[in-house]
């Protein structure tokens, strides 16, 4: 039943998928494990099916199959044999390509050899793209997308799909406007894994956080790292998931960790490769003003980061709801703009912004996790703003709406700003 309550959500990132359809590129899904990368699989199925593909040239194999993956380690070519009809495309949906000893060997192969008559779409853990299985090699040969929990706009879809609309309108019912507060709170705890979302019971989605942290990460480490000091990894990992929306201080960690400079930096940087952790560059004009090249800490997953850290109270009685809130939307602007245009702002003289959105134009984002009814905090938006010449800088709060600062700045309430996102 839970696995049919997922199949008729979809994911919105299938739209960008299906357009590669028709394209002989090679189609790779990949990112942290249980975000949903096998029903996409199916739901890429399904898209075949509609699009009057024979089911004889469509092909699902999981590599998590022994059988299967001892037959494909051999040689690509035994994938050849599963074909029956040579004169048209066959599709093949393979799941866990990073179980292969040369994945990359593997798909390159394929595509130079065979791509007349064979689509691969490919789905990987990140665990793929290390220790060198994934190479430059397929430069030109592929397009990826990178699956991450549940957006907001998805938790919505998978909780009350009648409420999904209200997220690109601009005028929003009180009475609605509360429920979709009530479902970031919720998000805001447990986060968007979507086997979590799913169940309504509260000792369930804590198990399933539980065996997540348990049993996906520390087996990840073990593959990164090739070491079994998870506990080493624990302790760090503990300590950035209660640093979120802070500075990363290496020697402050070394310090409480009794660890050398060395090792810290290394663990980090197998964190960042797994895509558990993500770290936010400064954004500066001007090396002097600069504070520091110390970066800002998130997590790829709100819940998993308070399954960590285990605290799963409400925002209302917290002291990290504004952080909670703030990784919640940078969990939003990598979905849609990307990590690498992504930085903070903070000066040796105290200025600082959250989020600079650096695309075509720069655009200043301070968050605020409260129901504003003036705006607060913007002496910095107003200085970058003016410093920079900047047309417009934003002020994300959980209620208030609103131009001030002659139309530079607008407060904008969490709902909007993510139909915001979309234009930015």
């Amino acid at each position: 039943m839970l696995f049919f309550k997922i199949m008729i959500k979809r994911r919105f990132i299938l739209s960008l998928i299906l357009k590669w359809l028709d394209r002989d590129e090679i189609i790779i899904i990949s990112g942290p494990r249980r975000t949903g990368k096998t029903t996409l699989l199916y739901m890429i199925r399904e898209e075949l099916l509609k699009k009057r593909i024979p089911e004889k040239n469509i092909f699902m194999l999981n590599l998590e199959d022994i059988d299967v993956l001892q037959e494909l380690r051999r040689s690509p070519k035994a994938l050849l044999k599963y074909i029956i009809d040579e004169n048209k495309k066959n599709y093949f949906l393979i799941d866990e390509i990073q179980y292969l000893e040369e994945p990359t060997n593997f798909l390159k192969y394929l595509y130079d050899m065979h791509r007349n008559k064979v689509k691969l779409i490919v789905t990987g853990s990140y665990l793929f793209e290390l220790k060198g299985q994934f190479r430059d090699s397929l430069v030109g040969r592929k397009v990826q997308f990178r699956l991450s929990p549940l957006t907001f706009a998805e938790y919505v879809d998978f909780k009350d799909e009648e409420l999904l609309p209200y997220l690109s309108k601009t005028e929003i019912p009180g009475s609605i406007h509360n429920d979709l507060l009530t479902l970031l709170e919720e998000y805001l705890v447990y986060g968007g894994m979507p086997e979590v979302v799913l169940t309504d019971d509260i000792e369930i989605k804590k198990t399933l956080l539980k065996e997540y942290v348990n049993t996906y990460l520390r087996k990840d480490i073990r593959y990164i790292s090739g070491s079994n000091d998870i506990l080493r990894y624990n302790d760090l990992l503990s300590i950035l998931a209660g640093q979120i929306s802070g500075l990363l201080n290496i020697q402050e960690i070394c310090n409480t960790l009794g660890m050398s400079h060395a090792k810290v930096k290394k663990y980090l940087e197998h964190f960042i490769l797994s895509s558990v952790v993500y770290f936010v560059p400064p954004f500066y004009t001007n090396v002097r003003t600069q504070i520091s090249k110390m970066r800002k800490i998130f997590l790829f997953d709100i819940g998993i980061r308070n399954q960590i850290i285990q605290n799963f109270s409400f925002p209302a009685i917290r002291n990290d709801a504004g952080a909670l809130f703030e990784n919640f939307l940078f969990n939003e602007l990598i979905n849609l703009i990307g990590q690498e245009n992504i930085f903070y702002y903070r000066t040796k003289v105290g200025a600082e912004i959250d989020f600079i959105i650096r695309r075509e134009k720069i655009i200043p984002v301070e968050v605020k996790y409260k129901k504003l009814k003036k705006p607060v905090g913007i002496k910095a938006l107003k200085y970058f703003i003016e410093k920079n010449k900047i047309d417009r800088g934003y002020l994300v709060n959980l209620t208030l709406n609103q131009i001030i600062n002659n139309g530079k700045i607008e407060a904008v309430d969490f709902v909007r700003f993510v139909s915001h996102l979309k234009r930015l």
